[in-house]
């Protein structure tokens, strides 16, 4: 198990060419991109398009077959492969998201991908009765939490924190731990997308 010393080292070779907070705020200046949680509403577009297909269920039930190949995609990965202007500055912005902002922001994204997951079962099991309004009442529900969650997200980009309370902030800080966070971290600084997790970086020192 690495020491304390060694991972703030691995720390120090990943990031010591990020950008601060302040400096990448002056960068996105002119971007599409919140100056102050660093982040981009066109993620949304992730989690927006597979609520779409949901909410045509009732006509087109075959369409499940997209809702079941649809797959998670991280905000650097989407990025990576979207068509957004600013996208190469959208992905280095990621790596100097505050903290607070980032698990925030994270916690979101990851109930919401679970819930489109999740649903696919319940979803699949009102199309096999036939019965349309069975099928309309459950892609409502399920399209209503996405959109809760993408509501909340979009609040989180636009720099607004009031609708996650702090104290849930924490419980996620603590549940995955600063080893964890930073075991994660450091494998995380050899991938193709480069750099450590902000959030990461921080909890070494909380």
């Amino acid at each position: 198990m690495k020491s304390f010393k060694e991972y703030t080292s691995v720390v120090y070779e990943a990031f010591k060419g990020t950008p601060s907070p302040e400096e990448m705020r002056a960068r996105v200046a002119s971007a599409n991109i919140n100056q102050q949680s660093l982040l981009a509403t066109d993620y949304l577009n992730h989690f927006n398009e597979v609520a779409m297909i949901m909410e045509m269920l009732p006509d087109m039930p075959d369409f499940v077959e997209d809702v079941k190949s649809w797959e998670h995609k991280s905000y650097k990965q989407h990025f990576q492969e979207s068509t957004f202007t600013d996208k190469d500055l959208a992905v280095a912005a990621y790596d100097c998201v505050p903290t607070p902002y980032l698990v925030a922001f994270e916690g979101a994204a990851g109930r919401a991908a679970k819930l489109v997951v999740s649903s696919v079962s319940e979803l699949e099991a009102a199309i096999q009765t036939g019965e349309r309004e069975r099928i309309e009442l459950v892609t409502k529900e399920v399209c209503a939490g996405i959109e809760d969650l993408m509501s909340n997200m979009r609040s989180i980009i636009n720099g607004e924190l009031g609708t996650l309370a702090q104290d849930d902030i924490d419980a996620m800080l603590l549940e995955a731990g600063p080893s964890d966070a930073v075991d994660s971290a450091a494998e995380t600084s050899d991938a193709s997308d480069g750099g450590l997790d902000q959030g990461a970086i921080d909890s070494l020192f909380d």
